[in-house]
Order: structure tokens, then C-alpha cells, then sequence
């Protein structure tokens, strides 16, 4: 999958929010708020990562609860990416997936938490547990980051978006990844390759 087809599936899925699933039946139903494409939106970017990256060892694991033993709350410290690549054993990938920054446009408070959760749970061993299996045992990189990817960046001023994007620049365990950006000149969106190429070269960099 290219970043073009990936764009263009997202985008068609956008389009095709107010339809009904299973059609009107003939009477007068109509959706206002539209269908959420988060969860299509994650499936799509973990199989679009999964064809990037090639390896049919490592495991895609989406919305999946995580936990470490926490000494300090006296019982586990629970979390969920919305795509984690295991790898071996041991989690390489944190992301957490955006269409956009229309929900939160002033992200200090919600990167700096993303931040000291990594450096907290970074080299320590974990767990998860699938329905019906045993407890897998689990094992955070020392490599570990925290990856925003956000699909859109035209939902938010352009001057609250680089505010965002220049403080997470100053978190050790943060990267933010803007795949659209808004041309204020032409009223496009553009889609940016280097922010996709930043998804995989630091899984090369494992």
C-alpha cells in the first residue's frame, strides 16, 4: 500500500461517514453526526505498517491493554496503544492515532503524561493477556517512543499546530507525525512523505 492509497482509502471512508449501513429501507432515516473512523482508521494504518515493514514474525497489536507491575500505586500500571508492534517479546512501537487536533488543541499537558509513561515503563518487563490463552510476558524497548500520528493537520490554527509540533520536539520519548498539512495559499491538503518515512525508518533504527 502506498501513502496515496492509504490517504485515498481514509478519505473515501471520510466521504462515506453519513451513510447508513444498512441503507433507509425505503423511509425517511438520515444520519447527522457522523460513523467515528477511528477504529477504521487504526486497522488501515496497522496493515499499512505491517506491508512497510515486511516481517510476518512481528505481531500488530491493536487497542490492546498492556500492563506493568506499579511499585507505587501497589498494583498494575494499565495502558492501551492504539497500535503496539511486539517484536521478539518486547514492544517496539507505541502509537496513539488522530484523524485530527480538533479534539485537543493544546497538547503540553496530554505529551508531557505520554512522556513520563514511556520513561516510566521503558527496559521493564509487563504483560497481556488475550481471552483464553495464558498471560504473555512482554518486555518494553529501552528504544521505546510514544508516537502521535495524526491523519489531518488542517483542524486546528496553523500557529496552535506548531506550537504543538515544537514542544514535542523538546520531549525525549515523543514524536509527533502530521501525514496532511494544510497549503494556506492554495487551500490543499498535501500529503507528507516525510512524516510517513519517520514511521519505519526508527523501526529500522531497532
Amino acid at each position: 500500500m502506498t501513502e496515496q492509497e492509504f490517504v485515498d482509502k481514509v478519505n473515501h471512508h471520510y466521504f462515506r461517514a453519513h451513510d447508513l449501513y444498512e441503507g433507509n429501507g425505503g423511509y425517511n432515516i438520515r444520519r447527522g453526526t457522523a460513523h467515528v473512523i477511528s477504529g477504521y482508521l487504526e486497522d488501515l494504518f496497522a496493515l499499512y505498517m505491517a506491508q512497510k515493514i515486511g516481517s510476518k514474525e512481528n505481531h500488530y497489536l491493536l487497542d490492546k491493554i498492556m500492563s506493568i507491575e506499579s511499585i507505587e500505586k501497589k498494583r498494575a500500571t494499565s495502558f492501551k496503544p492504539d497500535l503496539a508492534i511486539l517484536q521478539n517479546g518486547a514492544v517496539t512501537h507505541y502509537y496513539d492515532l488522530k484523524t485530527n487536533l480538533g479534539w485537543n488543541r493544546y497538547l503540553e499537558e496530554y505529551l508531557k503524561k505520554k512522556d513520563d509513561l514511556i520513561k516510566k515503563i521503558k527496559g521493564k518487563n509487563g504483560w497481556i493477556r488475550f481471552a483464553g490463552e495464558p498471560i504473555q510476558n512482554i518486555v518494553f524497548s529501552e528504544q521505546l517512543k510514544y508516537q502521535m500520528v495524526v491523519f489531518n493537520g488542517f483542524n486546528i490554527n496553523p500557529k496552535d499546530l506548531q506550537i504543538n509540533i515544537a514542544y514535542a520536539a523538546t520531549l525525549e520519548n515523543v514524536e509527533m507525525h502530521i501525514l496532511n498539512t494544510f497549503n494556506e495559499k492554495d487551500g490543499t491538503l498535501n500529503i507528507d512523505l516525510k512524516a510517513f518515512d519517520c514511521l519505519y525508518e526508527f523501526y529500522e533504527n531497532q
